[in-house]
């Protein structure tokens, strides 16, 4: 039975603490700050307007941070110090995969490789569900030079279905389905816009559709890797359990699973492969996991080539399936069964990678999980559900909820992709407790470590971990450690 342990406070001095008392981990998949907002650099500069939290004050929507989470503004995903913390607590070969920006990620990993971690390539997770946030060219320059155009309408006006986040006066985001947009082509006032008609601008003016996950591994204590697996029973990634499923012949032809005894020597295996039935050959565990993930969705599936040439449908009346005469040297093929004709989703290059679907609106304002994978609490009845949002009638400002969740079944996938069975995974930024469910559901055990009390809470409810039993400062330490207190002894005596 999976175990989850719960932290609650500061992930480097939990770790610390952790690696004091011994404590090892065979892996570690987390999702960190992104680092899209860095709160220093907006108001750190000389003669910079206050920043106050809320409606009120220059810079209030930046001053608190991605989605208004100031938690992704503190730089910790780029410190190499805190690496250094992960690699320690992991065993020699051990991996940490973390997820990042597209356009900080490199910053988190430098730092990985400064605290000694051996990068391999990046794991892609490729999303339909980004959203452009661009300035248009021409507006701009319309609007420097004191002008403004006009907007040619294009059909009716439509509601929007999610039209963007907005803050409330707590700080929070949350989305209304109130707005409406009238769709339309701008038309400049200027020729100096006219130019630069239909261009954009700005650090996210392409469509956001992958997300990097970049893998570390801690080097091997031995002289190598076999040497590692049989001292420290961690080292390699979990192949075969993590193929990309398929029912379609990889062996590239009707084999049959019927062999009989042959003299010839030149011969592999020993052996001829027997005709008579024509019965295909299918590959059990499916094809070999690249670093590619997808969510399915049909804007991802739309961007692979079609491959039909390869994988054409078996209509029957191939001479080479029919059993007739003279269509082979050594004897005659087996009449296999037609196959049903392939649909487009089958001849898809996309069906090479694995695929997690987020079941959600195929464009919506940031890549976010299905409803299923969320936490949701009400902070005026106090209703704290899973999967669904609280019916208790409250207004929408009232309902909390993580940013930033990634589906369940996409932390199943890495977890089982580098954790050993019998293994423990750890999750630094543990959120809404993703990683931990998707531990429990493939058997394997978890420590989470999360700062803030509100999803310590939502871990609590998602993973059925107990709440502390006392209140105060022994809340703390417990929660630290899961609702006990017998290995927290080193800090409480010192």
């Amino acid at each position: 039975m999976s175990v989850v342990t719960l932290h609650e406070g500061d992930n480097r001095e939990t770790l610390r603490r952790l690696i004091r008392q011994g404590v090892r981990v065979q892996s570690v998949v987390c999702d960190p700050p992104y680092g899209l907002v860095s709160i220093k650099k907006r108001f750190g500069a000389k003669n910079a307007a206050p920043a106050k939290h809320g409606k009120d004050g220059a810079f209030a929507r930046q001053s608190a941070g991605f989605m208004g989470s100031q938690w992704d503004g503190t730089g910790i995903e780029r410190d190499p110090e805190f690496w250094a913390l992960i690699y320690e607590i992991l065993l020699p070969g051990g991996y940490c995969v973390a997820f990042s920006g597209a356009s900080t990620g490199h910053w988190q990993a430098c730092a990985m490789e400064m605290a000694g971690f051996t990068m391999h390539p990046f794991l892609g997770w490729v999303f339909g569900s980004g959203f452009p946030k661009d300035h248009d060219a021409a507006k701009a320059i319309d609007k420097a030079l004191g002008a403004q155009g006009s907007v040619v309408p294009s059909g009716a006006a439509v509601r929007r279905m999610i039209p963007g986040a907005q803050q409330h006066a707590t700080g929070d985001w949350t989305k209304t389905d109130d707005r409406q947009y009238q769709p339309g082509q701008y038309m400049p006032a200027t020729d100096e816009a006219a130019a630069w008609d239909g261009w954009s601008y700005g650090a996210q003016a392409l469509k956001p559709a992958l997300e990097p996950i970049y893998v570390g591994q801690k080097p091997f204590s031995e002289k190598n890797g076999a040497l590692n697996l049989l001292k420290h029973g961690v080292g390699a990634v979990n192949i075969d359990g993590c193929r990309v499923q398929t029912d379609d012949d990889l062996n590239g032809g009707a084999y049959s699973d019927e062999r009989k005894p042959s003299d010839s020597d030149w011969v592999k295996h020993g052996g001829t492969i027997h005709s008579s039935t024509g019965q295909p050959f299918l590959q059990p565990v499916g094809r070999h996991p690249a670093n590619l993930i997808t969510d399915r969705s049909d804007s991802v599936r739309a961007l692979f080539p079609d491959s039909k040439g390869q994988q054409a449908a078996i209509r029957g009346t191939e001479p080479s399936r029919t059993g007739q005469a003279g269509t082979a040297c050594y004897g005659e093929y087996g009449a296999r069964e037609p196959t049903p004709v392939r649909s487009d989703s089958d001849t898809s290059a996309a069906r090479f990678f694995n695929a997690f679907p987020l079941d959600a609106e195929a464009i919506y304002y940031h890549a976010k999980a299905s409803k299923r994978d969320r936490i949701y609490e009400c902070r005026t009845c106090g209703q704290h559900v899973a999967g669904a949002k609280p019916d208790c009638g409250c207004t929408p400002t009232d309902i909390r909820t993580h940013p930033t969740v990634k589906p369940e079944g996409l932390m199943e996938h890495l977890v089982r992709l580098v954790t050993p069975p019998g293994g423990t995974v750890l999750d630094p930024f543990a959120g809404t407790g993703t990683t931990g469910r998707a531990a429990q559901n493939i058997g394997v055990d978890a420590i989470l470590m999360e700062a803030d009390p509100d999803f310590c809470r939502d871990i609590r409810l998602r993973c059925g971990i107990p709440a502390p039993v006392n209140t105060g400062e022994t809340d703390d330490l417990e929660s630290l450690i899961g609702g006990g207190l017998h290995d927290n002894l080193e800090d409480l005596i010192g």
